[in-house]
């Protein structure tokens, strides 16, 4: 199976502390999501919204083990779904991703999730203190 990260998986080092593996990436594009970030996180969520886009990246071939660990650290705030992207080479792929449940989309705030924004302020404290790695143990 694959895997759409549009948040800090996005990120190979935390990707592979999570999954507890490295796999073969893409960047790529969802449409009709739009990303936004969690109140009072340094994390996003995505929300389906018509005529937007999120960037994020595609990793292939994720082991069955890796997902085991991916949906212990993502927790109940999401649900793993079956989606579509664009890679960029112009190729569409299958692959799963982890939407906000509908009941949770109030937990969303109003500023979009920046990747460059989260690499430069938020990384290093996310990858040190984030409470869901504990979950993945």
């Amino acid at each position: 199976m694959n895997l759409f990260a549009y948040g800090t998986l996005m990120v190979p080092e935390i990707m592979a502390q999570v999954s507890g593996s490295t796999c073969r990436s893409r960047k790529a594009t969802l449409h009709q999501f739009v990303r936004k970030t969690v109140r009072g996180e340094v994390y996003p969520a995505i929300i389906m919204q018509q005529g937007s886009s999120v960037y994020g990246i595609v990793y292939f071939d994720v082991s069955a083990a890796a997902f085991e660990r991916l949906d212990k650290f993502e927790g109940s705030l999401y649900v793993r779904t079956e989606i579509a992207v664009t890679c960029d080479n112009g190729e569409c792929a299958k692959a799963h991703t982890y939407v906000i449940k509908a009941g949770h989309a109030h937990q969303l705030s109003d500023a979009d999730w920046s990747y460059e924004k989260f690499q430069a302020n938020h990384k290093h404290l996310f990858q040190g203190a984030y409470s869901g790695y504990d979950k993945l143990i």
